[in-house]
């Protein structure tokens, strides 16, 4: 018998981040998501114009676990996914641990995310890319709501000023700002988070700082504080942000439908700047009022 086992749940597409905290939650050693046969779309040309087109409703969601530690999971996952509408669970598989590297590889690529900025693994990097080691947990910019917070971080940045990365996961956001010139420290609540997050500090040669402090625990104040986290942690975040944030505020990881909610709970002390949507996801710029 193989050393590892992949199992696959197709879902629908705005709970992947939900669904693959359960996977890991379940024992998943890395998770990916991925399209349904036949759903993946042409690559975007150099020449191709206007916005990138809706993703599919739905996506396949791949983990992979020790084969030994398999017993009883399609079960589990099914009860657990008792809730989420029109979820499939897939039969376990063997796999091949040099396949599943080697497949796993080929899911990441470089992204031009603005003028000067590119995010690269580090098997694909270029001379002067933010290079991001994605690990089995943390990603390098492709999620939507990653994205909207690398173009407007990179846009808003001013070197020697101040940014704080909240959940700051593979540091990619800080580190971004880093390259821009800015004192930037991430923070997040899992101890791996921010030691991967170092480790990509020192693959690029880049100061920031990263650890665990709670952000009500966040001292001072700074130019760009950059969220992306789910609505309703954000909410609850409202008081601390407005305390922590003296310039322009970057928060995503919203779903369409709670972010009126979110510009609700932040409109006291800041006002909105922009507002953008990409598939189910909303990202948002404001400011400080008074700033």
């Amino acid at each position: 018998m193989n050393e590892w086992s992949e199992l696959g749940v197709i879902i629908p597409r705005e709970l992947s981040e939900e669904v693959s905290a359960l996977l890991f939650a379940l024992g998943a050693e890395g998770v990916q998501e991925d399209y349904l046969p036949g759903e993946r779309p042409p690559p975007r040309q150099p020449w191709d114009e206007g916005p990138e087109p809706e993703p599919p409703a739905r996506l396949l969601l791949k983990g992979w676990w020790p084969a030994e530690a398999t017993v009883g999971l399609i079960e589990t996952l099914r009860e657990g996914l008792a809730e989420v509408p029109d979820a499939e669970v897939m039969a376990l598989s063997d796999v091949d641990p040099e396949d599943w590297a080697t497949a796993w590889r080929a899911s990441f690529r470089r992204m031009p995310m603005a003028p000067g900025l590119v995010i690269s693994p580090p098997w694909m990097a270029e001379a002067g890319d933010l290079v991001i080691e994605p690990g089995m947990a943390f990603g390098t910019g492709d999620h939507p709501s990653t994205r909207a917070c690398l173009e407007q971080t990179w846009a808003l940045a001013q070197p020697g000023q101040r940014c704080l990365d909240v959940g700051t996961g593979s540091g990619v956001i800080a580190l971004a700002a880093a390259k821009a010139g800015m004192e930037a420290w991430g923070i997040d609540i899992d101890p791996e988070c921010t030691r991967a997050a170092l480790e990509n500090a020192a693959r690029n040669d880049l100061l920031a700082r990263f650890d665990e402090t709670p952000l009500s625990a966040v001292p001072g104040t700074f130019d760009l504080v950059v969220v992306n986290v789910f609505a309703e942690v954000l909410i609850e975040m409202a008081p601390d942000l407005a305390r922590v944030c003296a310039g322009h505020l970057v928060l995503a990881g919203i779903l369409a439908d709670r972010a009126d909610r979110v510009a609700a709970a932040m409109a006291h002390d800041f006002s909105l700047l922009r507002r953008d949507q990409a598939g189910e996801w909303v990202s948002m710029v404001l400011r400080r009022a008074g700033a």
